[in-house]
């Protein structure tokens, strides 16, 4: 039997409420193999989007472990933390977080160029941008290059999120309610570019609250009181 691609195991997480603790994460075990699409569903403050940045290591546990192929993420050094980051994991957010001095390409681009030296961006720099035309391509945006994000559609710019989160062809990605900040249209337009993904074996862990939304991954897990 092959070992999932992520493991979390007893993962438990609080934050201080004034002098009281929040319990947000209370034992969390999840397992998610290569090709999958998982939504994880729960109620608004459920730990949702918490699971979600312990999972890429935007945050740690207080207790528990994150494993990734087989090696336990916190156990890492903070540098083998970013790589993991910025190579191994791609990242969509429901505000986008686009870079509004930057067009496209640029905002696409930028998460190819860290920690690329400019000696090494001389050798490499033509490959990563075909690289970002094409996954451009792929979900919509040829045409859209040379725009900033305030003069995309809400829809756009979440393709344009989506092509950000591709472009280091990460094994994984996670979106954390990808469609909350759009229209129904709209929305169900992104989940047909997330499904296309998996469809071609990306690997997608995403977050939402809406059951109709998370009926569309291949599996669901409910996260109940900090426990799945």
């Amino acid at each position: 039997m092959s070992r999932p691609l992520l493991e979390s195991k007893g993962i438990h997480k609080s934050y201080m409420m004034g002098r009281f603790p929040l319990h947000v994460l209370c034992g969390v075990d999840m397992n998610v193999e290569a090709g999958e699409f998982v939504a994880i569903m729960g109620a608004s403050g459920s730990g949702k989007s918490t699971l979600l940045h312990i999972l890429g290591a935007v945050d740690a546990p207080d207790k528990g472990s994150v494993s990734f192929d087989g090696t336990e993420v916190g156990a890492q050094s903070s540098r083998w933390r970013e790589t993991y980051r910025n190579r191994s994991v791609g990242f969509v957010f429901q505000f986008y977080h686009l870079l509004p001095e930057l067009n496209v390409f640029e905002n696409i681009l930028l998460p190819r160029m860290v920690g690329i030296s400019t000696f090494g961006w001389f050798a490499k720099g033509a490959a990563a941008r075909a690289d970002t035309s094409a996954i451009m391509e792929k979900v919509g945006l040829a045409d859209r290059a040379k725009h900033r994000p305030n003069e995309l559609s809400g829809g756009e710019r979440q393709r344009a999120a989506i092509a950000r989160a591709l472009v280091n062809h990460p094994k994984l990605l996670l979106a954390d309610e990808p469609t909350g900040n759009l229209d129904a249209t709209t929305g169900k337009e992104i989940l047909e570019v997330l499904e296309q993904l998996n469809r071609e074996g990306q690997t997608i862990v995403m977050v939402t609250h809406d059951a109709n939304i998370a009926a569309r991954a291949s599996r669901r897990v409910n996260l109940v009181n900090g426990k799945v």
